[in-house]
């Protein structure tokens, strides 16, 4: 019964013309206004059926079968994310924000009213809160699916025969699921358009501070996903490192001491920046290194937005492991040399002075200058990310007398 009510609320006119009794009488600026704002509530609607098609036939559809026994071993979050809290903002937003602008020019026989939205939209990141898990979620969800498809006939059967359902208007489950994120996208371009065709000026504004809500609310949406995806790709490459033998013992008993500190989280935050920012690989490959007067010898090195890691391949397996201390670019010197693609870097302690130098040989000069560049990139990069913490920071403390002030 529930449903149907809420199904109900979905049924709108064929145009927002029949709201009023003289459509003609619009200027032609006015009628485009009303454009833009049937297209957002029109579209709106649109979707909330497309995503009552996921949880009502292809959700609902799983659950049964899993009550008779068929297909428990796939987990439907692990398909469908936290699909029916999306569904249940939407049909919120529906029914406190969009009805009531339709109820009002259906009362009043008027044109919609773009500011009577303003209310659902200036409470977008609140609203829209299950947006961020699901957009994290949706590739591993894709990915999930497509496994299933490959390798679970029964699942296959079962989507299939989903899909061919009317209601599905030919489109695939892949389609629908990637519909939340491509409709999350779409709010700034709607409501642009409305304050583009609003002349009213306290109207336009009204709009346009809609729009910058729900474009904060967007990128921090995908800030949050480029992180995700720069974690997963550190982890990756943290998974690869076997073990960390930059210092050896000098006897058993200095060894079992050394135990303790003999390793290294390529997962932990960065120094000196923002708790937002991932370490990220910029190069890495292989080289020759010569270290004071020893012999060359061949190692494998992964420069970080932060540091340097100088490894070994671990041979049978593809890890590697750390052979010397990791180098903080940021106490690192740079310099290129006279052989064609080789460079030094010299290491500087607290007090700036040399602890280290390994002199390094690339296969061509070609590669030794990509290395060279891309240390000189990190060191720039990782610096204004230092001075982009400090100012945070400053600001921080500038706010907290601030909000004391008010308190008292």
């Amino acid at each position: 019964w529930e449903e149907e009510e809420e199904e109900a609320n979905l049924t709108i006119e064929e145009s927002w013309q029949t709201l009023l009794d003289d459509p003609a009488s619009l200027t032609k600026r006015q009628f485009h206004q009303q454009e833009a704002i049937w297209e957002l509530l029109h579209t709106e609607a649109t979707y909330i059926k497309k995503l009552r098609v996921i949880t009502d036939l292809f959700l609902s559809g799983l659950l049964n079968l899993q009550e008779s026994g068929l297909l428990t071993e796939v987990e439907p979050a692990k398909l469908f994310s936290n699909i029916q809290e999306v569904v249940r903002l939407h049909t919120s937003l529906w029914n406190q924000v969009m009805v009531p602008v339709l109820e009002k020019a259906r009362e009043a026989r008027a044109p919609l009213d773009p500011t009577h939205l303003h209310g659902g939209f200036s409470t977008f990141g609140s609203r829209f809160q299950p947006y961020i898990r699901y957009c994290m979620e949706e590739e591993s969800c894709m990915e999930h699916m497509r496994t299933l498809l490959k390798d679970n006939e029964l699942f296959r059967t079962y989507v299939t025969w989903a899909e061919t359902k009317k209601q599905c208007n030919r489109l695939k489950l892949a389609d629908m699921l990637a519909k939340p994120h491509q409709r999350l996208t779409k709010y700034p371009l709607l409501l642009k358009s409305i304050a583009k065709k609003t002349d009213e000026p306290s109207a336009r504004d009204i709009v346009s501070s809609m729009v910058v809500t729900v474009e904060d609310f967007i990128n921090s949406v995908d800030s949050q996903m480029r992180q995700r995806q720069e974690q997963q790709k550190l982890a990756t490459i943290s998974a690869r490192i076997d073990s960390y033998e930059a210092v050896e013992g000098s006897s058993e008993e200095v060894e079992k001491i050394l135990k303790e500190y003999n390793h290294f989280d390529l997962m932990a935050p960065m120094r000196g920046t923002s708790p937002e920012e991932t370490r990220q690989l910029h190069l890495e490959g292989a080289l020759r290194m010569k270290e004071g007067k020893d012999s060359r010898m061949e190692v494998y090195c992964f420069l970080f937005t932060d540091l340097l890691l100088i490894t070994k391949p671990v041979k049978r397996v593809e890890k590697v492991k750390i052979i010397r201390q990791p180098l903080l670019i940021h106490n690192v010197v740079c310099k290129e040399l006279k052989d064609p693609g080789s460079f030094v870097l010299v290491y500087l302690n607290e007090f700036k002075s040399a602890v280290a130098a390994y002199t390094f040989q690339a296969n061509s000069a070609t590669q030794g200058r990509s290395w060279i560049d891309a240390i000189c990139n990190a060191q720039n990069q990782l610096q204004k990310l230092h001075t982009q913490e400090i100012l945070r920071q400053q600001d921080i403390l500038k706010r907290c007398p601030e909000e004391e002030e008010e308190e008292e």
